[in-house]
């Protein structure tokens, strides 16, 4: 299981993440530059959360942040994706952010004071918050523009995250028109979000049994193979006692060809759960700070091994508990996120007409694969 990042880095350490920070920037110079020459940007990786309204989603996007954000609860809360651009800053002992230019939607007076400026946390809840209420009373109900927010934070990976609008299984009949459309638009907005070919899609599942592909049958319409697609299972915690018998988890864990494509990426699902409760200082909350929410994220972990290991009668192998829990989750995809920077940055000089040798040559020493 992944350990949490030291407070203060060793040497080694802090060369890595000054290594990681500047692969990072060296991207970010190359959208401008590209930008600049012909107004056409590179294709930013990032990860892309689908689910369900009841998957989990925002709650399990919070958790690989390490702190809580969104509008979390039932029904519909996301309404806008939601792009958020996490880096890992240790100096950052509370979540530094920053609501970009062109988040706005609403009054445009409301943007030019909102936007392209620093914003503490609260502000930034209040503002998703407001725009979800905004487009509940919308006739649209959900637009397509991403709220684009940048974060540093100690507790915070090196990824790129977008947070969808949930998807909708809507009752048929007549009655439920309203509702069809709305899973309808749903739909269409995510499969925009998921259909460049650098989008890693993070698919959640809310099941116990693989054969159940309410997710996936919106992911494989534009990833049939699923070569792009990493599979989450969650609520892991509420599931396990479900199982009656040893081979129904076995089966859980290891889900057979012919349900689940060998294809997929990580090869096997990851399986996460995400202690309840909000971050806060009212008497309803159940955290205290956002240091408390992470440690019990980590206790939650070691818990779900230990029933997994009751279950099955024996102690869980150290692959499989390497798909078990938020942490690992979390340093799957900032590692394969690294490699699909790296991989854009040192292709792009022979993929486009423009030399960038120079620029390239300050990197060349900090590849990360």
């Amino acid at each position: 299981m992944a350990t949490p990042r030291p407070e203060l880095l060793s040497p080694d350490e802090d060369e890595e993440e000054s290594a990681r920070g500047l692969l990072y920037e060296a991207y970010n110079e190359l959208q401008r530059l590209a930008a600049e020459l012909d107004g056409a940007a590179v294709p930013a990786p990032a990860v892309v959360v689908v689910g369900h309204q009841t998957d989990g989603k925002s709650a399990l996007v919070e958790a690989l942040m390490g702190f809580q954000f969104n509008h979390v609860g039932g029904g519909t809360k996301t309404r806008r994706p939601i792009a958020l651009h996490l880096r890992f800053n240790p100096r950052c002992h509370s979540p530094n952010c920053r609501l970009l230019a062109g988040s706005g939607e609403g009054d445009a007076e409301d943007d030019a004071g909102a936007a392209d400026r620093s914003m503490l946390l609260a502000d930034i809840q209040a503002y998703i918050e407001a725009e979800n209420k905004r487009l509940e009373n919308d006739p649209s109900q959900f637009s397509a523009k991403e709220i684009i927010i940048r974060i540093e934070y100690k507790h915070c990976p090196n990824l790129t995250i977008i947070d969808t609008p949930g998807l909708i299984l809507a009752a048929p009949g007549r009655k439920n028109r309203v509702l069809q459309s709305q899973a309808c638009a749903v739909e269409a907005l995510v499969h925009a979000k998921i259909q460049h070919k650098e989008t890693i899609i993070l698919c959640l599942e809310d099941c116990s049994d693989w054969s159940n592909a309410t997710t996936r049958r919106v992911v494989m319409q534009v990833d049939p193979d699923l070569v792009r697609t990493v599979l989450v299972s969650t609520k892991l915690d509420t599931k396990i006692p479900q199982f009656a018998r040893a081979s129904d988890v076995e089966v859980f864990l290891h889900p057979p060809t012919c349900v689940l494509d060998g294809s997929l990426l990580g090869d096997f699902p990851f399986f996460t759960s995400v202690p309840s409760g909000r971050v806060g200082s009212c008497h309803e909350a159940v955290f205290r700070s956002n240091e408390e929410f992470k440690k019990a994220i980590s206790l939650r972990e070691l818990d779900d091994v230990t029933s997994l290991e009751d279950k099955l009668g024996r102690s869980l192998t150290r692959e499989e508990k390497n798909r078990i829990g938020v942490s690992n989750l979390r340093l799957f995809l900032e590692e394969l996120l690294q490699n699909r920077y790296s991989c854009i940055l040192f292709a792009e000089p022979e993929a486009r007409a423009y030399s960038f040798s120079s620029f390239f040559v300050s990197v060349d020493s900090f590849k990360l694969i």
